[in-house]
């Protein structure tokens, strides 16, 4: 009886955790699923503002430099052919990625036209012909074009015979700054629809002398983007190839650019919609979470915890049904062995980390010297062996400094060997301060140390940092009596030349540190 009463409770408690258990599990995946769910919104909503941010700020620094070329061309009196290829001379497609072209458009109407043509010939525009829209009493010609990737030239084009193109243009003129038009296939080109038919826009800015009355008018600077181009770097970029995003057109109902990196994450209700207004446009930036997204915000957590809950529940019921059917003794031998087993690993691990401190300290002492914590011969000639290689075979430039302080011998003398010590110490700081981390500063004993500066562009370089290390080695030293001390430095550069090998160049830097002190001292020689 009393057996069988012990195995019912054994067996009750073992139910009993095993139901706490998986309550709590469920209750911690719910909890965590939760936040996880609050904390992909609010990624995909940080995404979603740094991409709509950065279409905005791409759209304002193209009209930036539109603005700018505007205000170039106005200052010119007469603007001649020359003046516009100098002026955008450094307007590319490299910089501006997108830009097909940039030109300047003349407003005119059909009785200007004859002495129109005539006068921006002679101002260089040699072979222009004005082809005036059909239907059309005010016309606006382009008068100087410049092409990128090789689209045809549009001089003496008249945009007025391409609606979007002139609704920018009045808008430009009107509100006297920078306009956008509506999305386009196409305005300007004569693109065809070969495969699928790629989205323009037009900026224009209005060219405004700078005298205030009524004929300030002159014209527009105008440039033309492939938007797919010009944008879908930008998408793809501040989105982290984690979001999916659309940028279109609401009011002419054209996509401008769209980018669908991964797979697009479903069920979710994490798409974004955000508007933006930029040179009175209107456009709107549509995105789409992805998978990845998805997975980087979550990490799995969720899962994680459920999965771990359920085996921690299982375990603990087993460890239950153990020890309530265990007797006393044998849980004492259980414990009794455990603490022994913990104590022995707790011996073993701090035994093998004081191994591995000795064996560092043993490493850092054979290679770096014990006063200064700086590279010992030793060192210094293994990076020297390995700059030398990888120099060599790359066709690379690098250079070894050779050093010897000047009067550290006098201080050593009158203050002592611990005036010495604060001086070496001082000098290794400021050299290891003054250089590159990826060179290499060492002490050879006594007051001469010894620098390779590697990936140099040419022996100018070495020349600087030899400067440097002349200027901050002269600079007085406060002792610890409180005493003013000051050394200076002879250095020696040698840089590295076709068949010279690792002993050629020490020799050669430690004949031009020779050559540097015999000159007079506190300067250095090649």
């Amino acid at each position: 009886m009393g057996t069988s009463r012990r195995r019912w409770t054994s067996v009750l408690l073992v139910a009993l955790v095993l139901a706490g258990g998986l309550v709590m599990t469920v209750a911690a995946h719910s909890v965590v699923r939760a936040g996880d769910a609050r904390y992909t919104a609010a990624a995909m909503d940080a995404s979603a503002g740094d991409v709509t941010a950065a279409v905005t700020h791409a759209a304002t620094d193209y009209g930036s430099v539109l603005t700018d070329l505007a205000y170039s061309l106005a200052s010119q009196t007469d603007l001649y052919r020359d003046d516009f290829v100098r002026i955008t001379a450094g307007l590319t497609n490299v910089r501006l990625h997108g830009a097909t072209r940039i030109g300047f458009v003349v407003p005119a109407t059909t009785a200007q036209i004859p002495d129109l043509q005539r006068r921006w010939r002679g101002y260089g525009a040699d072979g222009l012909t004005l082809r005036p829209a059909d239907g059309a009493d005010n016309h606006s010609f382009v008068i100087y074009d410049k092409v990128f990737d090789g689209y045809p030239d549009q001089q003496g084009v008249d945009l007025a015979g391409n609606p979007a193109a002139a609704e920018v243009l009045r808008q430009a003129r009107s509100r006297r700054a920078l306009a956008i038009s509506p999305a386009f296939q196409p305005v300007l080109d004569n693109e065809t629809a070969t495969g699928s038919r790629r989205t323009f826009v037009l900026l224009a800015a209005p060219v405004l002398s700078f005298a205030d009355s009524a004929d300030a008018f002159r014209g527009w600077a105008v440039m033309k983007l492939r938007t797919q181009d010009f944008l879908a770097q930008t998408l793809l970029d501040r989105g982290e190839n984690a979001v999916q995003a659309t940028v279109v057109d609401p009011d002419a109902g054209i996509e401008l650019a769209s980018v669908a990196p991964g797979r697009r994450a479903a069920g979710t209700t994490l798409d974004r919609r955000h508007e933006l207004t930029v040179g009175g446009r209107r456009w709107r930036v549509s995105m789409a979470p992805t998978t990845r997204l998805v997975s980087d915000a979550e990490g799995g957590l969720s899962e994680l915890t459920l999965a771990s809950g359920a085996a921690l529940t299982v375990m603990l019921a087993a460890m239950t049904g153990i020890l309530a059917g265990s007797r006393g003794r044998a849980l004492d031998q259980v414990d009794r062995a455990t603490t022994a087993l913990r104590l022995d690993i707790a011996r073993r691990e701090q035994v093998e980390a004081q191994l591995r401190e000795r064996e560092q300290e043993l490493q850092h002492l054979a290679f770096h010297d014990p006063l200064t914590g700086l590279a010992n011969r030793l060192l210094f000639y293994d990076r020297l062996t390995h700059a030398w290689h990888t120099h060599a075979r790359e066709g690379r430039a690098f250079a070894v400094l050779f050093i010897d302080l000047d009067g550290f011998k006098e201080i050593n003398d009158r203050h002592g060997h611990q005036a010495g010590d604060t001086v070496l110490r001082t000098v290794a700081d400021r050299l290891r301060t003054g250089l590159r981390a990826a060179d290499t500063v060492a002490r050879f004993g006594g007051d001469e140390y010894a620098i390779i500066l590697e990936s140099l562009a040419g022996p100018a370089d070495a020349r600087v940092a030899a400067e440097r290390v002349v200027t901050a080695v002269q600079a007085p030293i406060t002792l610890e009596d409180g005493t003013v001390a000051t050394v200076s430095a002879s250095v020696g550069i040698a840089v590295n030349r076709p068949g010279a090998d690792v002993d050629d160049i020490i020799r050669d830097a430690d004949t031009a540190m020779y050559t540097a002190k015999t000159a007079g001292k506190n300067r250095f020689a090649f």
